[in-house]
């Protein structure tokens, strides 16, 4: 393995941090053939750790049940959009709820190996939560700068397992550099691995989170034809195309996939971009979606180039549409998750329309993380039920209570 700049290959010392030094480039892991070549024939284990071979640590990852989550055809949604072979990726099934336990469990062994104090990150929510995890498991205090408005239904996974929280206003508002600086200050002050799971800032993280397409393609027998994927800071679409090119190097699949990536429309860093055909990402000077886990001004260029080098697109969502579908998904296919993971399915419609996605297409939506994540619909729907009349102890009375409309 060596690290090297994206753009430039400029090579660097591993445990570098932040972009390349000669051209402002991403940084990233790069593995020799013979190390890709074991995609082949990988044995049965527990979580990431079974794709050593294709990680940037030596050390065994910590295992909490992450990976090998399932993947679900679509029963109802896909039917209506004439989309024959949907599929739902959920990483709602991880062990905190979310994609980022596979990056967690790869920091916590970055920071063992590293003999570092403890895990320090900035985070939203889902990062958070799951580095909290994976830093009480591994012996490893963890701070937290948090978010403010973050939902608190992760607010209290976080403090459940422990970890120092400390709400810093505005600390996603002054731009990836000012927090990627912010970050490397107080981990070197506090004796902290900088845990920030975003690859301008930290380039080894992700490389847990490209498993998820390991994974896929092990349930599918072959790569999908597209992968339609939230995207904020774009971590999660970047890594997924890493594996595929991996996968393809190796010979276990003969095309790549089209990343889509989906963005709210009140949040568009990397919509603005492509849609103007620009280099690179700008930070936007506001982030005014509703949907926690893609609110943010700001995407690496690694998703930009992602979606380019792959022949994809960037689409916009209304949040309100997010939300409607995101009780869709309850209640038609039975899977809850968060709003951020409902962005990817509302984009669906207007990609069918438009012709993008094909009838006999193998489609998979990335379902990032669970419905506990996000509590405004769980307290809408405890409301409910507390206005809700009791029953007396009668069948008759329970059968006609079911004529009148729900919570009345």
């Amino acid at each position: 393995m060596e690290i090297r700049c994206s753009i430039c290959t400029e090579s660097v010392p591993f445990g570098t941090m932040g972009r390349c030094s000669r051209c402002g480039e991403i940084l990233r892991p790069f593995y020799s053939h013979e190390a890709v070549m074991r995609l082949i024939g990988i044995p049965s284990g527990p979580g990431i750790d079974r794709y050593r071979s294709l990680l940037p640590v030596t050390r065994p990852v910590p295992y909490l049940g992450e990976g090998k989550t399932p993947l679900i055809s679509s029963r109802k949604i896909g039917p209506s959009l004439g989309l024959k072979h949907l599929h739902f990726k959920h990483e709602g099934c991880n062990p905190s709820g979310a994609f980022k336990d596979r990056g967690a469990a790869l920091a916590a062994a970055l920071a063992l190996e590293a003999q570092a104090g403890g895990l320090l990150t900035a985070s939203s929510g889902n990062a958070a939560a799951a580095l909290s995890a994976y830093g009480a498991a591994s012996g490893l205090k963890c701070i937290i700068l948090l978010e403010p408005a973050s939902p608190p239904t992760k607010l209290r996974q976080i403090l459940a397992t422990g970890a120092r929280v400390l709400p810093v206003e505005g600390i996603f508002s002054h731009g990836p550099e000012a927090v990627g600086n912010l970050i490397f200050e107080a981990a070197a002050l506090l004796n902290c691995y900088p845990a920030f799971v975003w690859a301008p800032v930290n380039p080894y993280i992700l490389e847990g989170m490209k498993s998820i397409s390991y994974e896929i393609t092990e349930d599918l027998s072959g790569a999908p034809d597209v992968i339609v994927c939230p995207v904020g800071g774009g971590d999660l679409l970047a890594s997924q195309w890493r594996g595929y090119l991996e996968l393809k190097e190796a010979g276990l699949i003969k095309k790549l996939p089209r990343m889509i990536a989906v963005q709210s429309l009140s949040a568009p860093p990397l919509l603005k971009a492509f849609r103007s055909g620009a280099r690179s990402v700008e930070t936007l000077p506001y982030a005014k979606s509703r949907i926690s886990g893609i609110n943010v001004p700001f995407t690496g260029d690694h998703a930009l180039r992602t979606v380019r080098d792959s022949h994809g697109l960037v689409v916009g969502v209304d949040d309100d549409e997010v939300f409607y579908v995101q009780k869709r998904m309850a209640e038609e296919e039975g899977i809850w998750i968060e709003p951020v993971s409902a962005a990817p399915v509302t984009a669906l419609a207007q990609l069918a329309v438009e012709k993008v996605l094909g009838p006999g297409d193998r489609i998979v939506c990335i379902l990032s993380g669970a419905g506990f994540k996000d509590s405004r619909l769980a307290k809408e729907e405890s409301e409910i039920v507390s206005r809700m009349s009791t029953l007396p102890f009668d069948a008759e009375a329970i059968a006609e209570a079911l004529d009148r409309p729900a919570g009345r």
